[in-house]
């Protein structure tokens, strides 16, 4: 197993890798666009991400600015 590839990340660790808050990350997960997997039962159950996922998201939406 590749830990790089399949590292699973709190909330907290993924607010950390993309340098967003813990508002940004919750409304990104609540909008559906960013994976996360529920650990637990109810609303209030732990969060979790794995940051293979995080990372393709972050590529695919990259934007590229043009010069002009």
């Amino acid at each position: 197993m590749d830990r790089e590839t399949d590292e699973i990340l709190t909330s907290r660790e993924a607010q950390r890798l993309l340098k967003i808050g813990r508002t940004k990350l919750w409304a990104l997960t609540k909008d559906g666009h960013l994976p996360a997997y529920r650990i637990g039962d109810g609303k209030t159950s732990a969060l979790r991400y794995k940051r293979v996922e995080l990372m393709k998201w972050l590529e695919e939406n990259r934007i590229v600015l043009k010069k002009g």
